[in-house]
This record gives C-alpha cells, structure tokens and sequence, in this order.
C-alpha cells in the first residue's frame, strides 16, 4: 500500500472515529455542569417535548449542549486556538494576545451603561450625605490594555480609557482614578498577564496615592517589596480563559504578609483571623485567595486605635486593596451590590461609626454592566 493510500485510510479512519466514537464516549461520560477554565457554565442535555422540536429551541439547545459537552473539550480548544495562533489571529473572545505574549481584554465605550451607573452612584452619595454625613469617594480603577496597547495588533481596536475617566470625572463628585500613578510603573508588576485583576503591588501603589497624606501620621508610605511574597506560581485567569493557549505562561501571585492576620466576618456564616485564604490557592480562581472568594458581604477588624469606620462598595478590584485600609480604619464594611441588596438606611442607623464610604470598581465592570441599581 503506497502513502497515498495510506493517508486516505488514516483520514477516513479519524473521519469515522469522530462520528462513532466520541458521541459514545460522550454518552458514557457524565455530564459536566460548569467549566472551571473557561469560567462559565455548561448547557445541560434539554428535555425533549413536541413544542421545542416545533419552534426549534430543542435542536438550538441542543447543539449548545453538545459543544459544551464534548470530550477532551479543553484539549481540543487549545488545538484549535493553537493553530489559529500559527494562522496570525491575535484575538480571542474579545482577548489579544500582543507581541509579549502578553494577554489584554479589548475595552470600548458603553456610554449608555456608563452613564446608568454614574446616576445611580451620584444619587447614593447624595443620600449618604445628607441623611448620614457620610463622605464618599468614588476609585474606578483602569485595566491592562490602557497601558500597553502599544503591544497590541494593527487591527485590535480599544477604545481610549484616559478619556472615559475623563469622561467619569466630570460627572461625578469625589472621584479618583489611580490611572496616572499606574502609568508611571507600568513596567513594573502591576497587573496579572492572564487575569483581568491588578496585583497587589499595584493596588498598594494606588493606595499610597490616595492616602498619601493621611498616613503622614502614621508613618506607613511604602512602595517597596518588603513583605510582598510569593504565594503561587500557577495562575491562570479569566484572560487565558477565553484564550487557552499553551505557550501563554502562567502568573505569579504575590501578597503583602503584614496586611494579613486581621479578623474577618464573610457572609454572615464564616469567620476568619486572616484576609487571605490559603485554600484558594489550591483551586483555579487563585485570586480569590484575597478575602477569602468573592464575599457578598463582609466586615474587617482593622486599627483599633482609630475610631472611624468606613463602607465599601465593590467588585473584586477591591479585594487585593481593601487589606492597606486596615492602617485606616478600625472596621470596614463591605458590600457587593451584584449579590447582596443591603438596607442601607437600616444598616447605617445600626452603624453610627461609619463616616466614609468608597466605591472601588474596574472601569470594565461599570462599562460593561449595571452594577449600581
């Protein structure tokens, strides 16, 4: 049999496995219910009924199903984003990866979203203040790609983030932005190349911005590495989710040790006498070894020399930051609005010591969804 041949049997042989084999494989195989690389949940088998077969939701679902279902699903996306790669395509699930192999989320402008939240933000400010005397401070917070889009494909588009914070500053009291100060380090380790979170290095250099003055007292402004160790090497984000590329190599994560051993409550069921949860590291969302996941709710034990406390509203950029407020505040109280409604007016009655509140958000989260309702 000449090579000719036998590449013909061979093509018509994985041909005949890909239709015999691997839908038995999958029935076999149990369903998966989430993805934890990918980040996202896995359609489940649909029921069968006459109506969906009819309107054509069933063969929709269906078809969904068996993608997420499929065997070796890891393997083979990272086959075929592989040879995407060989091809030059630089961009994957709104993910490019630049010249450094460097991965970096493609940001444009919803001012319709924006500007929602903006709304709702200026209206709890108000509230807190006048019913409370609580001052607030809104941080929104840049990501990655408005610091190295110089490393980006000709063809990637992104829309400016300067001017967006611009755009959030003149409409918005009390805000801050630690773009500039991130500007000027951003040779340095400041964001994670797989994840869509900065490192602690770089909310410690925000931090140290903002409170520049205040810790003046108390003698803590510090931008150096004591402290700062290394806690795990093997982190893969939410950006190598999208763009699961083996030669894409995987983060360090870093934590300043001496903004750990505080006391925390999370969710009203577990309490801790650190803020930093070694467990996670052994999990695939390693960022959330910073308070323990991604807390609905929360209170930390800070300085109890200082007679001040402070709410916060938040996403996940906050996690890695909210550890330098400890040196600031005796208690802190934190609230995420995307999974805990609070009684604002009843729980500030409750709490008579809170007189500043902070808003920390990503600019990617207040761009790309309502996250103040």
């Amino acid at each position: 049999m000449n090579k000719k041949n036998m590449l013909k049997y061979f093509t018509v042989i994985i041909f005949l496995g890909f239709i015999f084999i691997f839908p038995i494989i999958n029935i076999l195989t149990p369903d998966k219910t989430v993805s934890t690389l990918e980040n996202k949940i896995l359609t489940q088998m649909p029921s069968i009924s006459l109506q969906k077969i009819k309107n054509g939701s069933f063969m929709r679902t269906f078809d969904e199903y068996t993608s997420d279902q499929f065997p070796f699903r890891k393997e083979f996306i990272s086959i075929k984003n592989s040879f995407s790669y060989t091809l030059g395509i630089r961009e994957f699930r709104n993910i490019y990866v630049t010249k450094n192999n460097r991965l970096l989320e493609k940001f444009i402008f919803n001012k319709k979203n924006l500007d929602k939240n903006i709304s709702q933000v200026n209206i709890l400010t108000k509230k807190l203040y006048k019913d409370f005397k609580i001052k607030s401070r809104v941080i929104v917070i840049p990501t990655s790609i408005a610091f190295y889009n110089n490393e980006l494909p000709s063809y990637a588009i992104s829309d400016n983030q300067e001017t967006v914070l611009n755009y959030i500053d003149k409409n918005i009291s009390s805000f801050y932005t630690p773009y500039n100060v991130l500007k000027k380090n951003k040779d340095k380790y400041i964001y994670f190349n797989t994840d869509h979170h900065w490192t602690q290095l770089g909310a410690m250099m925000a931090y140290n911005d903002l409170y520049k003055d205040e810790n003046i007292k108390y003698n803590n402004i510090s931008e150096s590495l004591d402290n700062y160790k290394e806690v795990a090497n093997d982190f893969l984000g939410s950006y190598y989710s999208k763009a699961i590329l083996p030669t894409i190599k995987s983060d360090i994560i870093y934590a300043y040790e001496n903004y750990n051993d505080f006391k925390m409550e999370v969710d009203f069921t577990q309490s801790f006498n650190t803020l930093y949860g070694e467990d996670k590291l052994k999990g695939k969302n390693k960022y959330q070894y910073f308070l323990h996941g991604d807390p609905a709710f929360a209170i930390v034990e800070g300085n109890p020399n200082i007679k001040k406390e402070v709410l916060i509203f938040k996403d996940s950029f906050a996690h890695n930051f909210i550890p330098f407020l400890t040196t600031n505040y005796s208690k802190i109280h934190i609230v995420d609005p995307r999974y805990y409604n609070i009684n604002l007016e009843e729980y500030l009655n409750k709490n008579k010591n809170i007189t500043e509140s902070l808003f920390i958000n990503n600019i990617q989260t207040l761009n790309n969804e309502i996250f103040y309702k």
